[in-house]
């Protein structure tokens, strides 16, 4: 291309800016100058590109550049190469990609893509690799595969388009339909090209991770050309890197092979990593050598690792791996490293590990940061029973000096060691406190909450720990996240030391008090609670503790304001059963996964292939060696498996949220749109409740109707399976079945209908319909399974239907007499009363609400006897409840509403116990989703 004076002299002035003010007053000045010369119809193709590269200096240089977008793709439709080569580079660089120009810059990638220039053919592929937007995507995916498929393609213009695809599956592996010419690229891993089988292995392995057995034949073509590089000794010209043939092609083949189970070409597989582990053995001559022999060993380790770990050569390979680590040069340190890691989170015994253990922590204070953290996760992953309190003592010491960056994820691996193989309680509970004064600056709030939730489940662990933790108040210096544990572990559980010396009640608040000035407002809330929890637990010093609270009542923190304020209420209420039952004595958490491991698999960062192994122990890696490849990380297949199930909440839980800490017991962080998601499919499945139709699922690719009709004792439910992707989903399956097993509930699809389809085009629509019959009344409603497959990667959809034993119920009109005195006969009885006080904020604002809960209870089966309470807003409905083995059982039912308090209190007396809770939690979950 030739030299454009104007652009030289451009660059020349923004060069000699002194200042940021002269280069933005040069680069306006030139703006104002292309502005007047785009509107010039006279306009040649040379200064359109000499003022197009202007612009895009501009925007390298990092100034907001918004126009010259026309001129762009003028140059892109010109027939001379230079101008088209600067047309696309603008494209990519200037024009949004939601602009409507986008869709005449893929017209025009369209039409070069079958040009007779080899050269424009390649162009138009790197510009649509470097665009890469969904449109070009979804509508040039076909015209690349059939570039890289042409039996007379040249070499050149295959490898662009492999890459090409390469990309545009990374992006947007749903739009690119994979799964249609996936098996079709595999043979050309064989191709007499080596650049060709590079760019179509590094294709082929990422559909590894996302098509899984079907792309099962791949290995037989890699396993054959490693034979003839490594065995055969085979010898590509101008690929051999200083005597290592295709040391590039090696590396992505031996990685392939790490997404696929060995089978038959084991023991091939086995010869052709011997005969690599064996030319290492001979000392490389130049440093260039070295790395090629190095890249092929480390990854033909890891292939070795996922083949048979418990061969002996593994155990060849940990020795040659304890040589690496200790080498002078920092890039096969950081390699030994990470490699020893792979074999120690996979392999059965460690201790060919354990001997180089000292080297491992001495290289935590290597000083290149990389090489610590390979040495953290070498360390955490090779920990075991026996060398937990080694490991775990060396890391709390480097903790003081570490890097901020490496703090954190230091901490949780400590903590996560701590608890996995802890023998002795004092030495958790030591540890763990002194982790949390050492990194609590560096840690989030998981930590503590996991020390406050293993102390709650171990009774041993409870003495100890108020011990400790009045130790830890009277400290010289006492961290926040510190003083959180000690606060709340006394709140719990201070009396089992109350009687110990200097450990009296008066002891215990004073030591807590003396924190409050300079604790953060998050602590003093978990304080303010203990101490509130004093007043219930000590008697003795509940003035102390109300005088405490009193002077947080005119806090200017709302939140303090508002605990001291609700617990001071809470302590004067002249009730001896209140104070007992809302500060009693914390349940254990229900057992469930660390979410110190969720946060810790959270950090895990790959780069575009997928990691076959995670940092970690065997048990960890051999739960995921279980599942494909796909199945591990869906997020980057658009597989994934959604459960969405409205549950009710218990209005006693209300009262004891704010004494402990809220997210001990949720669920993994969701993001936004997933929580929206399922606020949506609650109020859906709320609605379906006591309205006959509707939505049940709405989400970004289906959605999901369902219509019901009921006769009890049967009903038939109908569910309408609706596409709203842009491409066909198939392999459709609708299932449902009872939750509960004893038989109480037979659903069974219908046998009038037709069959499910197959596949279902976009915006297309498919039925199913299914018998449902109620022999008893039963607790749990019915489950639905949707799975269907979209651009290759599965779904799972798993839904509550909405179908309870409320549901079968007729209305029954009745005198208010004989109302009210079945109402007193089920009461003296207590064969059956559900009542709860939910909170209804909707009535103070809607004036129309007490309408809408009568048409509530008339949605639900039930008749309305009008007149029946002296209050009139105040709703009295009766139903019966109709099964097929177990007859009819009566039900009634109570609304009382309270607008000025915002309050509802609903009571349920039934014939049936099991009724009465199902009306009550439907009435409830309603009541939440309004």
């Amino acid at each position: 291309m030739a030299p454009m004076k104007g652009l030289t002299v451009f660059i020349a002035d923004l060069r000699k800016c002194r200042s940021q003010e002269d280069e933005e007053r040069r680069v306006n000045k030139e703006l104002a100058n292309i502005r007047t010369k785009f509107k010039e119809n006279s306009l040649n193709g040379y200064n359109r590109k000499k003022y197009v590269c202007k612009l895009i200096y501009m925007s390298l240089l990092g100034h907001e550049v918004n126009i010259g977008h026309k001129e762009a793709v003028d140059l892109v439709n010109s027939t001379k190469f230079s101008e088209k080569q600067i047309g696309y580079l603008a494209a990519s660089l200037l024009i949004p990609e939601g602009s409507e120009l986008m869709r005449a810059v893929v017209s025009s990638l369209r039409r070069d893509l079958y040009d007779t220039n080899e050269c424009i053919v390649c162009l138009a592929l790197c510009a649509a690799t470097n665009v890469a937007t969904r449109e070009i995507a979804e509508s040039l995916t076909e015209d690349v595969v059939m570039l890289l498929l042409a039996p007379s393609g040249s070499p050149f213009v295959k490898k662009k388009a492999a890459l090409c695809l390469l990309r545009l599956l990374r992006r947007f592996p749903e739009s690119v339909k994979a799964q249609q010419w996936a098996a079709r690229v595999i043979p050309y891993m064989g191709h007499r090209d080596v650049g060709v089988t590079l760019a179509v292995t590094s294709l082929v392995t990422a559909l590894a991770q996302q098509q899984g057995d079907e792309m099962r034949k791949a290995s037989t073509f890699a396993v054959r050309r490693l034979r003839s590089l490594v065995l055969d000794g085979e010898r590509v010209a101008d690929h051999v890197y200083y005597g290592v043939p295709a040391p590039w092609l090696q590396v992505k083949l031996l990685r392939l092979l790490q997404y696929f189970e060995p089978g038959e070409q084991r023991p091939e597989l086995l010869g052709i990593l011997r005969r690599i582990i064996d030319e290492s053995q001979e000392a490389p001559r130049e440093l260039q050598q070295m790395n090629a022999q190095y890249a092929v060993l480390f990854e033909a380790i890891n292939l070795g690792i996922h083949v048979d770990v418990d061969q002996g050569l593994m155990h060849e390979s940990a020795l040659l791996l304890g040589r690496f680590i200790t080498s002078r040069e920092t890039n096969i340190r950081f390699l030994g490293l990470e490699t020893m890691a792979h074999l120690a989170a996979c392999i059965d015994s460690l201790e060919p590990i354990k001997r180089y253990q000292g080297v491992i922590v001495q290289s935590l204070r290597d000083r290149d940061v990389s090489v610590r953290r390979r040495a953290l996760d070498l360390l955490y992953s090779m920990c075991d029973v026996t060398s937990a309190k080694a490991i775990v003592a060396e890391l709390l010491r480097h903790m003081a000096i570490a890097d901020a960056t490496l703090r954190e994820e230091m901490a949780l691996k400590v903590a996560i060691l701590t608890e996995k193989f802890a023998t002795e309680y004092a030495w958790y509970v030591d540890v763990m406190m002194r982790l949390v004064s050492l990194a609590g600056d560096h840690m989030g709030d998981e930590v503590w909450h996991r020390i406050v939730q293993v102390i709650l489940g171990n009774e041993e662990l409870q003495l100890y720990a108020c011990r400790i933790a009045l130790q830890t108040l009277r400290a010289p210096v006492c961290h926040e996240s510190a003083l959180k544990v000690s606060a709340y572990v006394l709140g719990e559980f201070g009396h089992l030391i109350a009687n110990a010396p200097g450990c009296a009640p008066l002891d215990q608040l004073k030591a807590l008090q003396a924190r409050l000035p300079a604790a953060s407002l998050p602590a003093r809330a978990v304080a303010l609670t203990a101490v509130a929890k004093f007043t219930n637990l000590f008697p003795e010093i509940k003035n102390l503790c109300l005088r405490l609270l009193d002077r947080f009542r005119g806090a200017l923190d709302a939140e303090l304001q508002q605990r001291a304020c609700e617990y001071y209420a809470l302590a004067t209420v002249e009730s001896e059963s209140l104070l007992p039952t809302v500060f009693e004595e914390m349940p254990p958490y229900p057992e469930r996964q660390s979410a110190l491991m969720s946060r810790l698999l959270s950090r895990e960062t790959d780069t575009e292939d997928q990691r076959t192994w995670v940092v970690g122990g065997r048990d960890i890696n051999r739960s995921r060696s279980t599942r494909k490849p796909a199945e591990e990380d869906s997020s980057a297949v658009g597989g994934k498996q959604e459960t969405i199930q409205p549950t009710a909440t218990s209005a006693t839980a209300v009262a004891v949220e704010a004494a402990a800490p809220t997210s001990l017991d949720e669920p993994p962080a969701q993001t936004p749109e997933e929580q929206e998601r399922v606020a949506k499919s609650r109020k859906h499945y709320a609605r379906l409740l006591w309205e006959s139709d509707g939505i049940l699922y709405d989400g970004a690719e289906v959605q999901v109707g369902m219509m019901a009709q009921y006769k009890p004792p049967a009903a038939r439910i109908g569910l309408f399976l609706g596409n709203k992707s842009a491409a066909a989903i198939c392999d459709i399956s609708i299932q449902a079945e009872s939750s509960d097993k004893s038989g109480d509930l037979v659903i069974q699809q219908a046998t009038d209908q037709d069959a499910v389809p197959d596949s279902l085009m976009p915006l297309g629509q498919a039925r199913v319909f299914f018998d449902v019959r109620c022999h008893r009344v039963f607790p749990t409603a019915p489950t639905l399974r949707i799975s269907y497959t979209l651009a290759g990667a599965p779904t799972v959809l798993e839904l509550q239907l909405p179908v309870t034993a409320a549901h079968f119920m007729d209305p029954v009109t009745i005198s208010v007499a004989d109302f009210f005195a079945r109402w007193k006969q089920l009461g003296e009885s207590s064969i059956g009363e559900s009542q709860a006080v939910l909170k209804t904020p909707f009535l103070a604002s809607d004036a129309d609400a007490v309408q809408w809960l009568r048409n509530v209870a008339g949605g639900m089966g039930f008749a309305l006897i009008q007149g029946a309470d002296a209050v009139p807003d105040n709703i009295v409905a009766v139903g019966i409840a109709t099964t097929e083995a177990a007859g009819r059982f009566g039900c009634l039912m109570r609304v009382e509403p309270k607008p000025s308090h915002s309050l509802t209190r609903i009571t349920i007396r039934a014939t049936n116990p099991t009724l009465a809770k199902a009306v009550a939690t439907n009435i409830s979950m309603i009541f939440d989703a309004r």
